[in-house]
């Protein structure tokens, strides 16, 4: 009997999920840099083998140490052990859009925002660009900083828009209503929602919220499969007490993000 008829195949949704790889970046991984050749059905829907998945968990491992994705195909096979240094840990595009942040160029930065959301996962957005980038805009001691800071914001908030609207449209987890307590930063509610949205859910994402008590009892909360309270920083008592009451209440369904969690609920 030939053992490749029985080898399991994997529809793209499939891998998307297993390795969190958004299809629009596996297919970008294909077509522009021929790092993994998946098999077609009869009618073009692309079927990946158990290699292909090991490739693509390979790839990850490489953007992860800081390797450009342009570069990868060439280390593909290799031994894992090549040491990159922590100023390695960044897109290549961090200078780009700093420079383009620089002189106020909407249209510069968008077009850098929307390839490296293409073809690389959200974590390695995240860790190699957004927060490269925002930490360098701190630094900023001109009055362009606000600006910058403010730019770059409302970029990252629209592509981050169209990520999310094209993941709900393929959500399979069900709702989940994101309540956002950021003040602060407006990015960072929408970089949750898009974190929340690759994990199959379809996000309701409500922010600048400053008081939630008005859910205790209250039914929408029956509606979602998931309720998940977001914020990077330390919350009022009477917020942290109507966050117990709803856990109690809806202990499978509320979740809180790793800072309340580690702040207010640890131990």
């Amino acid at each position: 009997m030939d053992c490749s008829q029985e080898e399991k195949l994997y529809a793209i949704r499939d891998i998307s999920e297993l390795t969190g790889v958004k299809p629009v970046t596996l297919r970008a991984w294909q077509r522009r840099y021929n790092l993994i050749q998946p098999q077609r059905t009869e009618k073009g829907h692309r079927l990946f083998r158990q290699q292909d998945l090991d490739t693509i968990r390979e790839i990850q491992g490489w953007l992860s140490k800081g390797v450009a994705i342009g570069k990868v195909k060439g280390l593909l096979g290799q031994e894992a052990d090549i040491d990159f240094s922590q100023e390695a840990q960044r897109l290549e595009e961090v200078g780009a859009m700093l420079e383009a942040l620089s002189q106020l160029n909407r249209g510069k930065a968008e077009t850098i925002l929307a390839s490296v959301l293409k073809e690389y996962p959200l974590d390695i957005v995240i860790d190699q660009l957004t927060n490269p980038v925002f930490e360098a805009i701190d630094l900023v001691k001109t009055s362009l900083r606000t600006l910058q800071l403010g730019l770059f914001q409302t970029c990252l908030i629209a592509r981050l828009a169209l990520v999310i609207d094209s993941e709900n449209k393929a959500s399979s987890k069900g709702k989940c209503l994101l309540i956002s307590f950021e003040q602060a930063r407006d990015a960072e509610s929408w970089i949750q929602a898009a974190k929340l949205c690759e994990q199959g859910y379809h996000i309701t994402l409500i922010d600048k919220v400053e008081d939630v008590s008005g859910l205790i009892e209250h039914e929408v909360v029956t509606r979602y499969q998931q309720i998940h309270f977001f914020s990077n920083k330390a919350l009022p008592m009477k917020q942290v007490e109507a966050l117990t009451a709803l856990k109690t209440q809806f202990p499978e369904q509320v979740q809180f993000s790793e800072v309340i969690e580690k702040v207010h609920f640890a131990g």
